[in-house]
């Protein structure tokens, strides 16, 4: 994340941002800059380059019968180039009348990658299922999973005890407030648990959420897609994003933003504060009155 050419790239944002700031004073109207990353980045050598094999061949071999569809991980830009490449070549709309590129319709399982985090959806019913039937249908992949030395987690959930976060020597029952065993998410972000529960609750959350090992000391987890340097998951910097905004905003209380909503939240209050005030008070909305931005602050994820 430190080479030269990523460092480079930074500055070209930061010469754009510059831009942008000048140009205010030509507007009809006022304008704040507010700079939000939508994460951060953590490293390490992805799980295939670790183990010689992927996490969709290791589904697929934990599994008693059956292929595993392997879908790697979203590329937005691999996937406009290949749009454009059907297009040209005039088999898009051919390829998308014989099946669209989403039917896993004949699919037994499927497994996709984001970042660090696996999803793991087994087809054989239209509904999520229960980790006391997937222990009867297939009683080596769990364990297979939730043993492996570069698996952190594997949420599921119990018909019994709700969700669940397996580890190798523990389980956190999320929905009871206990732990069998070590915590699997100790060495995650206090907030992990309440983020697994929040997911558990997601009307298409996959059978298996599975998240890589992450080690503090290296500050290093392992991608299921073919990225060593990853976000997608739990674990590291990638959940490090930052907020910059002009020092006489309201102070953020505790300095710290949870989730994606509470970001929401922090934006809808300046924008409706903004609009009350209007663009003539004590200075408000004058772009020389606000070249200064205060320090980052964590949104924690």
């Amino acid at each position: 994340m430190e080479r030269p050419d990523t460092l480079e790239a930074l500055r070209k944002l930061d010469v754009q941002f510059g831009r942008i700031v000048r140009a205010r004073r030509y507007a009809p109207r006022p304008y704040e800059i507010i700079v939000l990353s939508d994460h951060g980045q953590t490293q390490g050598a992805t799980f295939r380059q670790r183990n010689g094999y992927g996490f969709d061949e290791l589904v697929e071999r934990s599994r008693d019968e059956g292929k595993v569809s392997g879908l790697a991980g979203g590329d937005e830009q691999h996937a406009m180039l290949s749009h454009a490449v059907g297009e040209a070549r005039g088999s898009s709309k051919k390829r998308d009348e014989k099946k669209a590129k989403n039917d896993v319709s004949d699919q037994e399982v499927v497994v996709l990658g984001s970042g660090n985090l696996g999803l793991v959806y087994l087809m054989e019913e239209k509904r999520r299922l229960t980790m006391e039937e997937i222990d009867e249908r297939h009683p080596k992949l769990l364990p297979a999973l939730r043993e492996h030395p570069h698996v952190g987690w594997v949420l599921v959930r119990s018909s019994a005890h709700g969700p669940v976060a397996l580890g190798p020597r523990g389980t956190h029952y999320l929905g009871e407030g206990r732990i069998e065993g070590e915590d699997p998410l100790a060495p995650f972000s206090p907030n992990a648990a309440d983020h697994l529960r929040r997911t558990d609750s997601f009307p298409h959350v996959a059978d298996l959420m599975v998240n890589s090992f992450y080690d503090p000391q290296l500050e290093e987890g392992c991608a299921f897609e073919e990225r060593v340097s990853f976000h997608g998951g739990m674990g590291g910097p990638q959940t490090r994003p930052f907020l910059l905004y002009p020092s006489n905003f309201p102070r953020i209380a505790g300095g710290q933003i949870v989730g994606a909503a509470a970001v929401h939240d922090v934006l809808s209050g300046w924008r409706h504060s903004l609009q009350g005030a209007g663009s003539t008070q004590d200075g408000a909305g004058s772009p020389d009155s606000q070249e200064s931005l205060a320090p980052p602050v964590a949104v924690r994820s």
